[in-house]
């Protein structure tokens, strides 16, 4: 998909001689469940049935259970420090909280929540297949009532069973077709890097066929509970937080060479928190290879970066920040000018430590560009109007 990009020389939000703006979406935002477990008939738990209510409380959702992830983290699952509520709740507990310090400050047309309390509930870690379903289930009634409800700014992710294909099928009709007036506010479905099989397995086609059907993509959030790397677990937290980007290459190889995207020619595929800087090199790489090993699959109908150029996306989050600006910009353009560049979306990881606000763009990008990122590719890729007069100062 080519990205129509804004005339600014238009000016559209140019009113009463006012500054033009450039709207932004954010695609990146945590409601965290963080302490909701300790709370007896609270948060998320209470919306799912007693009975899988008590195996909860009784037996815990995941494993490292309510402490924070698999290993300690500087601050609780690595928050910034002034996103406790007023009240003391924690980090992304607050709609109307979370609004005030990420939308109305940076003026914000749309955000999406994604949701990482599902990754450890996806049918894969020993849970009981009831419970899985049951979980994301409540996971997404439960940001329907106290976030979509709230604001209409904030648009969800489909939490789902995705190791347990035909329930993860019935979660999204759900999502887009039973949920009255918020059907149309879920706008993808979320997808651990790190699942049982590479991502392009045929297991998961049954997922990507509802996506397709619905036109929302499918979207994928660093996490790190099941596989951590290739090398096994890191001991640092800080050794994990620069791992992030090892997911990319056989995430992508699987969706190119399993013939998922041939399968599924209109599926968009979103890559949240896992970089964009590889993606030139892993292009190369791609190809290099189908020149010498492409009889292996003779049945691709495309070039391997053909396929990284025309269904998958890029957030901004974390951006790489050499010593040297100039470094970063000679990156930046080569990813543009491969074409993948066009893909880039504004992403903030709202409330995590490693926060970006929409200044944090390269200085050096045309106000073209600029739009495109802020909230121009978003607004086209998930149906997101650019709220008139809000925005990054043009």
């Amino acid at each position: 998909m080519t990205t129509t990009l804004p005339d600014l020389d238009a000016r559209p939000n140019d009113q009463a001689g006012e500054p033009a703006k450039l709207g932004i979406i954010d695609c990146d935002v945590h409601p965290l469940k963080l302490r909701e477990h300790h709370q007896r008939g609270a948060g998320v738990l209470s919306y799912l049935p007693e009975r899988w209510r008590r195996h909860a409380l009784e037996v815990g959702v995941a494993r490292g259970g309510f402490a924070g992830g698999d290993r300690p983290r500087p601050r609780e699952f690595g928050q910034r420090w002034d996103t406790e509520t007023p009240s003391g709740g924690p980090p992304g507990s607050d709609p109307a909280f979370a609004a005030e310090q990420l939308l109305d400050r940076y003026e914000i047309s749309g955000a999406l929540l994604n949701d990482l309390g599902a990754f450890s509930s996806a049918g894969m870690k020993g849970q009981p297949a009831g419970f899985a379903a049951a979980y994301c289930r409540a996971l997404n009634e439960h940001r329907r009532d106290n976030w979509l409800a709230q604001d209409p700014r904030w648009y969800a992710s489909i939490n789902l069973p995705y190791e347990l294909p035909e329930l993860a099928v019935r979660e999204i009709e759900f999502c887009m077709e039973e949920m009255g007036e918020y059907n149309g506010r879920f706008k993808q479905i979320m997808l651990a890097p790190d699942n049982l099989r590479p991502p392009g397995h045929p297991s998961y086609w049954p997922i990507y066929e509802a996506c397709e059907h619905y036109d929302i993509p499918v979207t994928f959030h660093v996490m790190t509970a099941n596989r951590v790397t290739p090398s096994g677990g890191p001991n640092y937290y800080f050794e994990e937080h620069t791992d992030y980007a090892a997911f990319n290459f056989p995430l992508v190889a699987s969706y190119v060479f399993e013939g998922t995207l041939d399968r599924f020619p209109s599926l968009k595929i979103v890559l949240v928190e896992l970089g964009w800087s590889w993606a030139l090199p892993l292009a190369w790489r791609l190809d290099a290879a189908q020149r010498v090993l492409g009889a292996e699959v003779p049945d691709l109908r495309k070039r391997p970066s053909q396929y990284l150029r025309d269904n998958f996306y890029f957030t901004t989050q974390p951006m790489e920040e050499p010593e040297e600006n100039r470094h970063l910009d000679e990156v930046f353009e080569a990813f543009y000018e491969s074409g993948m560049g066009e893909k880039l979306m504004y992403s903030s990881d709202y409330p995590h430590w490693d926060f970006d606000e929409p200044a944090a763009l390269p200085r050096n990008l045309s106000p073209r560009r600029r739009a495109a990122v802020l909230g121009g590719v978003a607004s086209e890729l998930y149906g997101i109007p650019l709220l008139p007069g809000q925005g990054y100062p043009l």
